[in-house]
């Protein structure tokens, strides 16, 4: 199975628009687009499980696919845009979120297709042979992020965070993770309540222990001064398109 992200940039995205520096620059001459954090996981049968739903091409990009469900870290637009108009879809699309009774915009008035069940902390959803954790994660929003596990591998996607609970970080110690996918919004000299930033997710990684680790969320203005210095991280910011074998 492949688990691939569609997006790994924060809400702007890369290019960010109008902005003229060298990252943004470098992704245009590239021809690339790094939108909103959300990634996919492909079975077998060619049906795909989301790990969120901000890319707003999810219904263009999936049109002829089935999506057996939605796993939704939390209520921010670029987590969630998505869902506008994969409601609309002719099938229905169970998407499982955090207990946030708020939701987005008019998602929980205007439902269609979408069924949308609450994971509590720590509960798991089964499909097929994979398992899916919710994995309680400090942010603005009341947000999960998700422990997957297949036959093969584990993957943690944890995004957005600020801090990771005393028993939130237990859980992953144990879990054995191979892929751990972690916010790091801000380079470390930028105060923020909201997001971790690469010192503080390195030190999270370190600290649960995992085979591989990445970091994601960034924006050009995370990414400009590690350009500039040409530092190199313990753990490197992914891009849209990469993707693990699971």
């Amino acid at each position: 199975m492949k688990f691939e992200f569609l997006g790994t940039s924060d809400t702007g995205g890369i290019p960010l628009h109008h902005c003229e520096c060298a990252i943004c620059e470098e992704a245009r001459q590239k021809g690339t687009s790094n939108r909103s954090t959300c990634a996919y996981l492909e079975l077998d049968d060619g049906s795909i499980i989301l790990l969120d739903a901000g890319y707003d091409l999810l219904s263009d990009t999936f049109n002829t696919r089935t999506i057996r469900a939605v796993f939704l870290t939390h209520f921010h637009a670029d987590h969630c845009l998505g869902l506008i108009r994969l409601r609309k879809s002719e099938s229905v699309i169970e998407c499982f979120i955090p207990h946030d009774t708020q939701g987005f915009g008019d998602l929980f008035l205007h439902k269609d297709s979408i069924v949308y069940t609450i994971l509590e902390p720590f509960q798991t959803q089964y499909i097929e042979n994979i398992s899916i954790t919710a994995v309680p994660l400090h942010h603005s929003k009341v947000t999960n992020g998700y422990v997957i596990k297949t036959d093969k591998a584990t993957v943690a996607y944890l995004t957005d965070c600020a801090s990771i609970p005393s028993e939130s970080l237990s859980y992953l110690k144990e879990s054995k993770i191979d892929y751990l996918f972690l916010d790091a919004c801000y380079e470390p000299q930028y105060a923020n309540t909201k997001h971790l930033n690469w010192e503080s997710a390195t030190d999270y990684i370190d600290t649960i222990g995992v085979k591989e680790g990445f970091l994601v969320h960034a924006s050009c203005k995370t990414l400009r001064p590690l350009k500039k210095s040409g530092k190199v991280l313990k753990y490197s910011y992914i891009e849209q398109g990469f993707k693990v074998e699971v």
